[in-house]
């Protein structure tokens, strides 16, 4: 490929790109935006022709104030559109791919060449140097194998870490602790959520350095538990495996935004851009993705703009932490949607958490089932306790219960607690809801309220 932007070192990716004032990085931010946007319509068959059929010229695009004229896309369009969404131009045996877990209904496989990569995977090293992650430091990365085979040549050959994959049981995790001096534990939140469960049912700390979650929204019980297990509050890592990464907790607990590798947007339902402090649905447009383009790209996630400045020296701007995913919420047949922070607190009233593990599947709008791994001794007053909630707010769904020796994870080792088969629609400002509209963009659901 030809015409293509710098690509930011590795030093102005880790030291001195948030530090820059906004107005450079903004200005750098729209002449890169420009870029993209004219090698999608010049080389991606897929957004030349969907910006043809609604009417946008990308010959008059200015930048960042004009992108409410590009029509939003979404994973399912793009895994639709197939070799029409990536650069014919680019040779095959170039290309390094990999694939989302599919827990939101629907898997993409993402691809890149080496510069695109090296970008994503440096830029995720900023929040660690932040947090005083230094290489000569040891740590422990949870993820999956196949993740694992796919890090950097830094990381392999400076840093010294040890890997625990999610699979590995939990005394064996344990016993890599025990025997690793590891100064921080990087991975993905459920799994690390589990250890950390794990941890303080044993009555047990590990104090560590820092402990960085990805992969899954972070909640307050997970926080929690992270923080008596570890002695170290846990900083969270927002991203996806298109863009890479979106934003990233500091020391001081804010949301930074890479506003040097992504433009993010709150959109409302109708995909006009919100003020900062309403919610709405995340929207990220990759700068450095040529290869295989993610612009106006919808994440199904909920989020707002933040309204607040943060002391800690980084100058990116910042954004709310993520509520969850579209499909995090579980609808109800009359309508109505419940928050996946519900589900974590079925126990609360009786005080004893009868389950190890747990996993919520909704297969349908009236059909649920709740897979767990039960505590020993197992406590079925408060168990009975718990699905007895599931049932009256979830009221008109069948909810069965199956005890398992193993809770499944996704092929990137992600754990999710809620996992739904629905397709999701559009979340407006405050009422998320969700669809199964043939059309992702065109055809969306009546929203209800939670």
């Amino acid at each position: 490929m030809t015409n293509q932007p710098k690509y930011p070192s590795l030093v102005e990716l880790l030291l001195l790109n948030s530090r820059r004032s906004p107005e450079a990085i903004n200005a750098d931010a729209d002449q890169r935006l420009c870029e993209v946007v004219r090698h999608a319509y010049e080389h991606i068959p897929f957004y030349r022709e969907t910006w043809r059929q609604s009417g946008f010229d990308p010959r008059h695009f200015r930048g960042a104030i004009d992108l409410p004229n590009i029509p939003f896309v979404d994973k399912p369009m793009i895994v639709d559109a197939g070799d029409a969404a990536l650069d014919a131009r680019v040779p095959r045996d170039m290309l390094q791919s990999s694939s989302t877990s599919g827990t939101s209904g629907c898997s993409i496989t993402v691809h890149r060449v080496n510069l695109e990569t090296r970008v994503a995977r440096r830029a995720l090293l900023r929040q660690l140097v932040h947090l005083g992650a230094r290489p000569w430091h040891p740590f422990l990365k949870m993820a999956s194998s196949w993740l694992e085979s796919r890090q950097g040549k830094f990381i392999q050959r400076v840093c010294k870490t040890r890997h625990l994959p999610p699979e590995m049981s939990l005394d064996d995790q344990i016993r890599a602790l025990d025997e690793f001096p590891a100064k921080g534990l990087i991975g993905q939140t459920g799994g690390i959520y589990l250890l950390a469960r794990e941890l303080v049912r044993r009555g047990r700390t590990h104090p560590l350095r820092f402990v960085v979650t990805t992969g899954a929204t972070l909640f307050d019980e997970m926080r929690q538990s992270i923080r008596s297990a570890f002695c170290s509050n846990p900083s969270d890592m927002y991203g996806a495996i298109e863009v890479g990464g979106v934003s990233w907790q500091c020391r001081k607990g804010n949301y930074h935004i890479d506003t040097d590798r992504v433009i993010v947007e709150i959109i409302d339902e109708h995909g006009r851009p919100l003020p900062p402090g309403r919610q709405g649905q995340v929207v990220v447009t990759a700068l450095f993705a040529f290869t295989q383009p993610f612009i106006r790209y919808r994440l199904f996630d909920i989020s707002a703009l933040s309204t607040r400045s943060c002391g800690c020296g980084v100058r990116f701007p910042l954004m709310e932490p993520v509520m969850g995913r579209v499909n995090d919420f579980l609808p109800t047949p009359a309508g109505d949607l419940v928050t996946p922070h519900f589900f974590f607190h079925l126990f609360d009233e009786p005080g004893v958490n009868p389950v190890k593990e747990w996993r919520l599947i909704q297969e349908d709008r009236t059909h649920l089932t709740y897979e767990y791994i039960p505590e020993s001794p197992f406590n079925q007053a408060a168990f009975d306790h718990g699905m007895n909630l599931i049932r009256k707010r979830m009221a008109g769904c069948t909810l069965r219960t199956v005890q398992v020796d193993s809770v499944p994870m996704g092929a990137t080792g992600k754990r999710n607690c809620i996992v739904s088969r629905l397709r999701p629609g559009f979340v407006a400002p405050d009422k998320p809801w969700v669809g199964q509209a043939s059309d992702p963009v065109a055809q969306m659901s009546a929203p209800v309220a939670i």
